[in-house]
């Protein structure tokens, strides 16, 4: 005699999906690669075990399924951080794969062709040839081994965080995630003037002229023109009365960067009525003055934008890795002023 089947056996069974399907719905801003190598690091656990098969179907983990931390980090080499190897460069991390280094206005990221400027990564490189060079030696590392190679870069008179590789190998994977727009660039700055909404996204379409100076900038898609995306967020503002009865209004930005486009960021803040205090070629008070030779409103001498954040998978472990900064002396007195006025 057949059984009548009970609700519980006519229920639909629970739907299996792949390890690395599951994991993307718990990380949906990182592309598949990246959660691959996840996998291959080991970095994944199911309830509490490793698994190293993206491939292998399961019903829904929930938060059995989960990021660990990674196995074996990199020797860091130097036991004093961060180390000042110059008036404008600070050295905050370096192991065998990445340094990170927070650099001052005014000095170069990378050395320009037919300049004898110094820059960051020269800096970066004499010193580890120089002065730290022993340091090196008590580790057992060969200085030939450690190249400075150049991830991403910082507008001159943009102070803040920057990355780079130290051998051929790590500078791919980074430069990948730069591509891919997963490596964090998040800056602070000073925008002269306010915003509504307080939080939001700013997209338009850039095209560089042929000497790769000036930007034309479309709001809509152009033959030529590459897409710029940023978004913002208000964390505060600075207000005070005017001669005219008015309010003037300072604010105090967060700034990504999803696309990475040269001026991006200042572009599109001053597109939106906020450009930033500073700024000599997109903030029209700042233009006048350096053209007049009159001082620069408010003392400030330089584009007052910081990248305060970096963010990246690091490319020999696996693990997520990020590194903050604070605003440096100069506009961290400038908003004080501002907030005496």
């Amino acid at each position: 005699m057949a059984l009548r089947p009970t609700l519980e056996s006519m229920s639909e069974p629970e739907e299996e999906k792949t390890a690395l399907e599951w994991l993307a719905t718990h990380y949906p801003e990182s592309p598949k690669k990246r959660l691959k190598e996840w996998f291959a690091h080991g970095r994944i656990q199911l309830d509490g075990t490793v698994i190293t098969k993206p491939h292998l179907r399961l019903a829904d983990p929930g938060s059995r399924l989960c990021l660990g931390s990674t196995a074996g980090a990199p020797k860091v080499f130097f036991k004093r951080m961060p180390t000042r190897i110059h008036a404008q460069l600070n050295l905050l991390y370096i192991d065998s794969a990445l340094a990170i280094v927070n650099k001052g206005p005014g000095l170069l990221s990378v050395p320009l062709p037919d300049r004898s400027q110094v820059s960051a990564l020269t800096l970066l490189e004499n010193y580890l040839q120089g002065k730290g060079a022993s340091e090196l030696d008590r580790n057992r590392v060969q200085r030939k081994q450690l190249t400075p190679l150049p991830v991403h870069r910082l507008d001159q008179y943009t102070s803040g965080l920057l990355c780079f590789a130290m051998n051929p190998n790590a500078r791919e994977k980074l430069v990948e995630q730069v591509r891919e727009h997963s490596f964090l660039r998040e800056y602070l700055a000073l925008g002269d003037g306010s915003l509504s909404p307080k939080k939001g996204t700013w997209r338009s379409w850039f095209k560089l002229d042929a000497e790769g100076m000036q930007q034309t900038v479309y709001d809509t898609p152009c033959e030529g023109a590459t897409e710029a995306v940023s978004t913002y967020q208000v964390v505060d503002t600075i207000e005070w009365p005017t001669r005219d009865g008015g309010t003037h209004t300072v604010s105090r930005l967060r700034l990504r960067l999803k696309t990475g486009l040269k001026h991006q960021l200042r572009i599109h803040a001053a597109r939106a009525g906020v450009p930033l205090l500073g700024d000599r070629h997109y903030h029209a008070d700042y233009i006048k003055a350096a053209q007049s030779g009159s001082g620069m409103p408010y003392g400030c001498k330089r584009q007052a934008l910081h990248a305060s954040s970096i963010g990246f998978i690091h490319p020999e472990t696996g693990e997520l890795r990020r590194f903050n900064s604070k605003f440096p002396r100069d506009l961290a007195e400038l908003e004080a002023s501002l907030r005496t006025r």
